[in-house]
């Protein structure tokens, strides 16, 4: 039993470590890339770089960020179905020069419908199934939203700087999965709105995970920013 009762929990800790693997992580270090997986983001404009300094608390962090004029998102294509399975987290980090009407955040049908997430006025909205708001961005204040779809229950979750804002249920795959094209776009509107509704600004790091997390999760990995926005000097990429 006393075998057990230490082999148990490092079982446990293996298991989290291998989920907690299960992710791109991209942190715009002058470069689209994932260094662990290779995996790459396309940027619809050429994106441009500039030193950024977070503080939190005593903490200050000085790194790159990536800037995005308005209408320069970045587009995530999904070839290896990484996601598929509609169970998956995203966080993002990022600011937004205006909050001013609807910003759009994420889309998910490759611009051919309105539905998606937004910022509207400094709430967090998702359209389509109803509002799911909370007055949490400020302009030109870096925010951290992370949005969990459950592909079992087709709970999706939205969470702004580590808090719970609401959540809805997307039984009929309509709102927060992308459709045939594969594809997820970031801070880019779709046609629907000819473009208007989007911002520019700045972002530092955006995480795709293959799994819903849980709410304790997202409150532990917005603590742990200030560790997570460091960054390595560039490592080149292998082919």
């Amino acid at each position: 039993m006393r075998y057990l009762s230490w082999i148990l929990p490092l079982f446990l800790l293996q298991v989290n470590n291998a989920n907690a693997q299960n992710a791109y992580n991209f942190n715009f270090n002058h470069s689209l890339w994932d260094s662990s997986t290779h995996q790459k983001m396309t940027a619809v404009c050429t994106p441009s770089y500039s030193d950024h300094t977070f503080i939190f608390g005593k903490i200050k962090i000085t790194r790159p960020v990536c800037h995005f004029d308005k209408q320069c998102g970045f587009i995530f294509n999904d070839t290896s179905n990484f996601i598929q399975s509609g169970s998956y987290t995203i966080e993002l980090y990022a600011e937004l020069d205006s909050i001013s009407g609807y910003r759009k955040l994420i889309d998910y049908k490759n611009l051919s419908v309105d539905m998606g997430l937004y910022d509207n006025d400094d709430a967090c909205t998702f359209r389509g199934p109803g509002t799911v708001s909370g007055d949490l961005f400020t302009r030109g204040a870096y925010a951290f939203v992370v949005i969990t779809r459950d592909g079992a229950t087709k709970t999706v979750k939205l969470f702004v700087n580590g808090s719970y804002v609401d959540g809805f249920s997307d039984a009929d795959f309509d709102y927060a999965v992308y459709d045939a094209s594969k594809t997820l776009r970031f801070l880019q509107d779709d046609n629907y709105s000819t473009g208007m509704e989007c911002s520019s600004g700045n972002i530092a790091m955006l995480t795709i995970y293959n799994a819903a997390i849980d709410d304790a999760t997202v409150k532990s990995h917005y603590a742990a920013l200030p560790e997570s926005l460091k960054i390595k000097p560039a490592e080149p990429i292998k082919k």
